[in-house]
């Protein structure tokens, strides 16, 4: 069911803040929202930006937890569950989320180059490299987001061998 006029309206305002970067303000904009709307997964994936910029980690796992089980078509729910999990609690614990996540979405790029990240930082260099590749393959901006990503560094001299 669609927001109410007035509530879409504090919705937008809010993704306006969260683009400039207010994330204090978006969250008040966003608690202007009928009570009984404030679960919809519109808004929630507003607020689940806010959390992330605001570095709120904890709020963030669970607001993208309740996305993920919403709707776990999306995979970006999943990522950004396994984001907020890395931080708020351990890499292990993102790299199962992520593991998981790959079961339904096993050609889904991000999930592979994320997983590509962990297993590197869990010195699983062999399984890094397999992920990394499936990214890359999936599509060619992940080899040059791995040469920027400071996760990858203990693979970055192999990187250039990865065939696209």
């Amino acid at each position: 069911m669609p927001l109410e006029v007035l509530d879409e309206q504090h919705r937008r305002a809010a993704v306006g803040y969260v683009e400039l970067g207010m994330y204090l303000e978006a969250d008040a904009e966003l608690d202007k929202i009928d009570p009984f709307c404030r679960a919809t997964p519109e808004v929630l994936a507003v607020r689940l930006e806010i959390y992330a910029g605001l570095q709120k980690w904890e709020l963030m796992q669970v607001v993208a937890e309740k996305l993920a089980n919403y709707d776990p078509a999306e995979a970006q729910w999943r990522i950004s569950f396994a984001y907020a999990t890395r931080r708020a609690e351990s890499i292990e614990k993102a790299r199962e989320i992520l593991l998981t996540a790959l079961g339904s979405h096993p050609e889904d790029p991000t999930i592979h180059f994320n997983l590509a990240c962990y297993e590197c930082q869990l010195g699983n260099f062999s399984t890094a490299r397999q992920h990394l590749m499936n990214a890359t393959k999936a599509d060619a901006k992940f080899k040059l987001m791995a040469l920027d990503d400071p996760d990858l560094e203990p693979i970055w001299a192999e990187i250039d061998r990865i065939q696209i």
